[in-house]
């Protein structure tokens, strides 16, 4: 009979997790693509306002006048842990068949221990993905991450008076047949550059306001969807991480994507299952690459101080033979310069 060891040593929960697929995070990853992995357990959040100032003229008996410094706001957060655990009794591991797994498989017990903690695994990194992409989503929508969990509530705040001060209206619905969303766009890139911001490398439409944008005759006007053609199209782009893309706007020189996602939730008061899309409808997100993640390192008694975006971890009970499997991370999405975001409701 075999002798289950359930303790796994760290490098091996490491090489398992960093071997296993990520669910498709398409804002985290395209929008949040510099990461740092920190050894503190607290985070230096700074982002820039926008301002452009023009070096001023002097006389020639003077040495220089001095210059306000960069808008840079800044404050010093300890990030929450995202950590789902999981826990299974030695008879779960050792006697319970595994999904599709043959019932008269003659596994044993070692196998499918190692299977089972790798399928949780799988499990808590595709949730924590979720989380990841429900945090860049609302950094960039509403200029804020809200913590709410067990016992714990709080908000980073990337603003000065209001969570929709970066959002704006269209001059009319796209659902008018007299609208323009194109003009809407240009509108849009004029503001952002007025602001101070840097020119956004994408356009995110929601399903909705995608189909409102593909079947408006100003946007017809423009492109020839009956053959496909839509200012540049680039096919090694199209469906790039669970979105799909539209287009690349002639002459602006910047994409155009439709997506969504969902993620389900329990509500509170009636403790049932619900879903929830992460963008809001009917909006047009204009947003740079290169915003920041930072995550935040772990300690641990055992192994010290650990860094990394996901961290997995097994404990082991002996007295009632029992194992918890627990990955954690502490992730902080970072705009760099809010005055690069802008969203833009289109009915």
């Amino acid at each position: 009979m075999s002798n289950m060891n359930l303790d796994l040593s760290l490098r091996t929960l490491f090489l398992v997790t960093e071997a296993m697929p990520r669910p498709r995070t398409f804002l985290f990853d395209t929008f949040f693509a510099n990461r740092e992995n920190l050894d503190t357990e607290t985070v230096t959040i700074e982002f820039k306002n926008g301002r452009r100032l023009m070096a001023p003229f002097v006389d020639r008996y003077v040495d220089g006048e001095e210059m306000p410094k960069d808008t840079f706001s800044g404050r010093t957060f300890k990030p929450y842990a995202v950590a789902p655990k999981k826990t299974f009794h030695a008879d779960e591991l050792t006697f319970e068949r595994l999904p599709g797994e043959n019932p008269f498989s003659q596994s044993d017990p070692d196998t499918k221990r190692q299977k089972k903690i790798a399928e949780t695994l799988q499990e808590q990194s595709e949730q924590i993905a979720r989380r990841w992409e429900a945090m860049a989503a609302e950094t960039l929508y509403k200029l804020q991450t809200t913590i709410d969990g067990e016992g714990i509530s709080d908000t980073i705040k990337y603003y000065d008076n209001s969570s929709t001060e970066h959002h704006t209206t269209v001059a009319s619905t796209w659902d008018n047949a007299n609208s323009d969303p194109i003009k809407d766009i240009k509108a849009v890139l004029s503001e952002i550059n007025k602001a101070g911001g840097t020119r956004p490398e994408a356009i995110i439409l929601d399903p909705l306001a995608a189909e409102l944008f593909i079947n408006n005759k100003a946007v017809q006007n423009m492109m020839n969807l009956r053959n496909a053609y839509f200012g540049d199209i680039r096919p090694e782009v199209e469906g790039v991480n669970g979105a799909s893309y539209i287009g690349t706007l002639t002459g602006l020189g910047i994409d155009v994507f439709e997506y969504q996602e969902y993620y389900d939730y329990v509500d509170k008061s009636t403790k049932q299952t619900k879903t929830k899309a992460i963008i809001p409808d009917y909006t047009a997100l204009f947003a740079p690459k290169g915003n920041l993640v930072k995550f935040g390192a772990v300690s641990t008694i055992k192994d010290g101080l650990l860094e990394g975006d996901l961290i997995p971890r097994t404990y082991t009970k002996e007295e009632n033979d029992t194992i918890t499997i627990r990955t954690m991370s502490k992730p902080v999405t970072i705009p760099l310069n809010t005055k690069s975001l802008k969203v833009l409701k289109v009915k």
